[in-house]
């Protein structure tokens, strides 16, 4: 594991950006440890590397322990309300663990009105809560004199925590407690309330418009009217544009790595946050896994600067790496690692054996559902499935699929006759015959008469039958396939990796499977 020096007080140089927030700091006579400046300065150096800085518009890192320390805005460290720093009302209480509003009459006003600084369809609030209290109250908002549209974060213990951005719809989660790192963000496509390193909630809202009242911070601001008082302890805060969800999870990484360095952090310590040498979906992917495994970490970054280099990473739905040795580190995709139906993680079922080498289907009862839909996720003209396998034993298996009589069905088998299906049975691409399972097994469809067998990168059997049927709406499965909802003809062979995802040319083909074999190389588990 390559270890995050400013937490262990390291002193480094430091980015021109948060010098200036610790120039603005010390002319207001506020001193700053040594600590808190590596971590407010680590925070800025990770948000560069991730590409989020620049959507910052107000960046409250509620460090130094006093009302002066707290008001400034990272993102611009003027003492104006123009630069958005926070004016403090009523009786709260500051400490080095952040802002404690008092839930009778205290807030900050943030001057960051969204009509004039945000745009309708790209905006996120973000609020760290250190209280686990229940209650009717607004951790960050406005609204226009009490009418619609809000924007706000409302966090309760017991109930529903409520998001609306510049709407009057809200997306809302059953909470079992008010602790962590709440994000509200807006995108052309609605909103999604994240907490911590999950997608919490998300809804298909249409922004109906912008509050012309200035945010919040600890209460409702309704213009002439303050609402809502919250009770919870704010050790960070942020305004800007909308996030993606791998934005979203990197975000999180790298302030719970912030906190972790002031000791004032709510969830359970990691033994892996942020690292900027490694790729934005490496460090995801790193996290919710907690891999520390320094050869699995280089390796997994290595595969996914390798995939980016030749051009297909974007072309992958899903990416199972299968590193680590168990179920729990073995279901994530390192294309959106999310633990989550919607981002593709596997679900396991049955006996399989997870090692080192990745998971030993065992023939009988094992598989894993991808809920990769088909029809909803690939294009029928464009499908690839990938499978490394390190068992020789052919057999009539499917080694990932699905099938449905009615539709079409995307499968790959690895037995005695290996084949590549997408689409009906008359486009089948066939191996005459098929000595061993081993290796790297590709099969890409391109166009509706153009499909392709690869194994360890080199063209086996094309089929050029024109064949227009769609991809049925079922899931893929590993280790099986999913015959209309139920696993069949399990696999027997041991899997080092798979994906999913749109066709992929010959010289893409052998890209892949270099990519791959380096990878499976790196971890002595290369056939």
């Amino acid at each position: 594991m390559i270890i995050n020096p400013y937490i262990y007080g390291v002193a480094t140089s430091y980015d021109p950006d948060a010098q200036l927030f610790f120039n603005a700091e010390a002319a207001a006579g506020v001193t700053l440890t040594t600590t808190q400046m590596n971590a407010v300065n680590q925070w800025v150096v990770d948000s560069k590397a991730i590409g989020i800085w620049t959507k910052m518009k107000a960046v409250y890192p509620m460090v130094g322990g006093t009302a002066t320390a707290h008001k400034f805005n990272l993102k611009n460290p003027l003492d104006t309300n123009a630069a958005f720093r926070l004016s403090f009302i009523g009786g709260g209480t500051h400490s080095s663990n952040g802002y404690q509003p008092n839930g009778v009459n205290a807030y900050a006003d943030t001057f960051l009105i969204p009509s004039t600084t945000l745009t309708l369809n790209s905006q996120h609030i973000n609020y760290y809560s250190r209280t686990n209290a229940n209650g009717t109250e607004v951790e960050i908002g406005c609204n226009n004199a009490g009418a619609q549209p809000n924007t706000l974060i409302e966090i309760r213990t017991t109930g529903v925590t409520y998001l609306a951005i510049s709407s009057s719809t809200y997306t809302t989660y059953t909470d079992a407690n008010s602790l962590g790192f709440y994000l509200g963000s807006r995108t052309a496509s609605g909103t999604k309330l994240y907490k911590n390193n999950a997608i919490a909630a998300s809804s298909v809202t249409t922004a109906s418009g912008l509050p012309v009242q200035s945010i919040g911070l600890g209460a409702l601001n309704s213009g002439t009217l303050r609402q809502y008082y919250s009770t919870k302890q704010c050790a960070f805060a942020s305004i800007g544009d909308g996030l993606t969800d791998l934005e979203s999870q990197l975000f999180y990484q790298i302030t719970e790595k912030y906190q972790v360095a002031l000791s004032r952090n709510v969830n359970t310590t990691q033994s892996f946050y942020y690292n900027s040498a490694y790729n934005n979906e490496t460090n995801a992917f790193l996290f919710s896994t907690q891999i520390t495994d320094n050869t699995i970490q280089t390796a997994t970054n290595t595969l996914v600067s390798d995939l980016k280099t030749a051009n297909i990473f974007t072309k992958m739905k899903a990416i199972y790496p299968m590193v680590g040795g168990t179920a729990t580190t073995c279901k994530f995709n390192l294309v959106n690692a999310q633990d989550s139906n919607a981002a593709y993680r596997l679900v396991f079922s049955g006996g399989g054996t997870f090692s080192s080498n990745g998971i030993q289907f065992n023939g009988t009862n094992s598989y894993a559902d991808t809920f990769l839909n088909s029809l909803s996720n690939l294009t029928a003209a464009s499908t690839h499935l990938s499978f490394y396998s390190r068992t020789a034993t052919v057999g009539a298996i499917v080694d990932m699929g699905n099938s449905n009589s009615v539709s079409g069905s995307v499968i790959m088998h690895l037995r005695a006759a290996a084949n590549f299906l997408a689409g009906s049975t008359a486009a089948i691409t066939n191996f005459t015959t098929t000595a061993s399972a081993l290796g790297f097994w590709l099969g890409s469809k391109r166009a509706n008469n153009d499909r392709e067998t690869y194994l360890n990168g080199v063209p086996q059997l094309t089929n050029i039958t024109n064949d227009t049927t769609v991809n049925n709406s079922l899931s893929i499965y590993l280790g099986a396939s999913n015959v209309a909802g139920i696993a069949n003809n399990y696999s027997s062979n041991q899997c080092a990796f798979a994906s999913i995802g749109d066709g992929l040319t010959d010289a893409e083909a052998l890209a892949f499977y270099n990519a791959v074999q380096t990878f499976n190389t790196s971890l002595s588990r290369n056939v």
